[in-house]
């Protein structure tokens, strides 16, 4: 089998990839990051460059860190210069879901590709269905799946493997994925297994497992005090910022939204914030500890919110139109004065809004809207029912026979673990985030921000759901939602209500009397 790196064009100045693989075959740990800045023409920190030599010299390289901190990108720019130098080669990713498979792994990979050598391009094609680069040589390549199609891929491949875990931290990630990708790795003289993920909330996750002390992973850790921009803007290093990079002020903000406590300077935020320190705190906002500190959040770790802005901004996509025709099912909100009544539908992965209209003349949307139901297969409607909503919920009930009378006060369907159906709805909303889910809709977008900055959580001790001294999640009333937006959030309760009815417990989905139902 020939030996042969790719050929690539380069200008004379710039070394073959013939020299790297000579400093590869050496054991030199820098070969990896000086590819990366010669071919890619790339700014790394200090942790980047860590990275780098990490997959350089060991089998097995865990990258746990914050938000912002370019984790992604440099695993990206790592797969280009593996295929590079190394031949013949394989570099095989996985990630969470298949959108952010292409979102958080493979796009800065096309990007980068394109733009290398000062816009003269890398040798092969990159492919976006399903995302891969092919390169003349068959047995040379960079591929993405799922995790769900990962134990298919178990087998001998060729001696230098780049096996890639991203998101590692997400629920899709298992145990079964991580021994699937460590098999397709047939000599760890050669090959390299590298796992890239946020700190998981709790110990019940395997790339908890991966980053332990005892692990026989190397592990890296990364906090947004890591950033380059963090670095130069505080005076660490000389450079420009770079885009999409934490700065201190996206620290300061994240800060002044996590917790009451004014922003104490970066200085303090870092001490605060590093477990190794004498001043850290135990009692900061979960996400604080996830996103910035990038560490696993203490126990005493205050309560987070239901929804996060951050959530809520990677999920408005408005030129996202649905791949289905027909709703799974059916939320609307009923208009009291000066509302609209909403009736939001699930497509999938993507919500669209069914009706719109402003106005108390329920008579008139309860006929529009039994028009349009009539249109798609029986599904599920949820309808607050509550005082003026009460006669549409009952007319489209007569029409339909599957309306749910939804009330935020209800006792939650997911009872042990939330207080009332308004903070299940608003997890389930935030879990429908989590997993990619999207809207178009500016409304539901500027409410879903509202709410987001405005609701948390709070632990409720009952006495009264079976076990003595039980714990749920309670939600902050939606009147303050009312109250900063100066009107209800009708396209937010709608989608909430679409959802609920959707994802709720499904052991309780053909009960209708128990939840809400007054």
């Amino acid at each position: 089998m020939s030996t042969t790196t790719p050929t690539t064009h380069n200008p004379p100045e710039v070394p073959p990839p013939s020299h790297f693989a000579e400093r590869a075959d050496a054991g030199d740990e820098t070969w990896i990051e000086d590819w990366i800045t010669t071919y890619l023409d790339l700014t790394l920190g200090p942790k980047q460059r860590a990275i780098c030599r990490s997959v350089a010299t060991n089998e097995r390289t865990a990258v746990i860190g914050a938000n912002g901190t370019g984790k992604t990108y440099i695993t990206g720019a790592i797969v280009l210069a593996w295929q590079n130098v190394r031949y013949p080669a394989i570099s095989f990713g996985t990630s969470g879901t298949s959108k952010k498979l292409y979102r958080t792994l493979c796009r800065p990979i096309d990007k980068l590709h394109g733009a290398a050598l000062n816009g003269v391009g890398l040798p092969g094609t990159f492919k976006k269905q399903p995302p891969r680069i092919d390169y003349d040589d068959p047995e040379h390549y960079f591929e993405a799946a799922t995790p769900q199609d990962a134990g298919e891929l178990e087998g001998a491949h060729e001696e230098y493997t780049l096996s890639i875990i991203e998101e590692a931290d997400k629920d899709d990630v298992t145990a079964e994925t991580v021994d699937a990708m460590r098999s397709l790795i047939p000599d760890y003289d050669k090959g390299r297994l590298l796992a890239v993920g946020n700190p998981p909330k709790d110990e019940a996750n395997v790339f908890a497992e991966i980053t332990d002390e005892d692990s026989p992973w190397h592990v890296i850790r990364i906090s947004s005090f890591d950033s380059w921009n963090v670095l130069v803007e505080t005076g660490q290093r000389d450079g420009e910022r770079i885009e999409g990079m934490a700065t201190v002020s996206k620290l300061r903000g994240d800060w002044e939204d996590y917790h009451d406590d004014p922003w104490p300077g970066i200085e303090q935020a870092r001490d605060w914030s590093n477990p190794d320190h004498d001043d850290f705190r135990e009692d900061l906002d979960e996400r604080w500890y996830r996103r910035r500190a990038g560490i696993m959040p203490p126990g005493d770790a205050s309560v987070h919110r239901p929804l996060d802005p951050e959530l809520v901004e990677a999920g408005y996509d408005p030129g996202r139109q649905p791949l289905r025709n027909t709703p799974e099912s059916l939320g609307v909100d009923v208009a009291r004065s000066g509302d609209d009544t909403v009736a939001v539908g699930p497509h999938g992965d993507h919500l669209t809004i069914e009706y719109a209209k402003q106005g108390t003349d329920h008579a008139t949307q309860e006929s529009d809207l039994a028009a349009k139901i009539r249109e798609w297969p029986t599904l599920n409607i949820a309808v607050d029912a509550v005082g003026e909503g009460s006669g549409l919920a009952d007319g489209l009930e007569d029409r339909f026979g599957t309306v749910h009378r939804f009330k935020n006060s209800a006792v939650a369907a997911e009872a042990t673990t939330y207080d009332r159906c308004w903070g299940e709805s608003l997890a389930l909303f935030a879990d429908y985030l989590e997993a990619g889910g999207t809207f178009s809709d500016r409304d539901l977008y500027e409410q879903a921000k509202v709410a987001a900055r405005t609701v948390t959580w709070q632990e409720k001790e009952l006495d009264s759901r079976g076990r003595t001294g039980a714990k749920v999640l309670s939600a902050t009333s939606k009147d303050e939602i009312k109250e900063r937006l100066g009107r209800s959030p009708d396209h937010l309760d709608a989608a909430l209500m679409a959802l609920w009815i959707r994802d709720r417990d499904p052991s309780a989905r053909d009960d209708r009397a128990q939840f809400g139902s007054f």
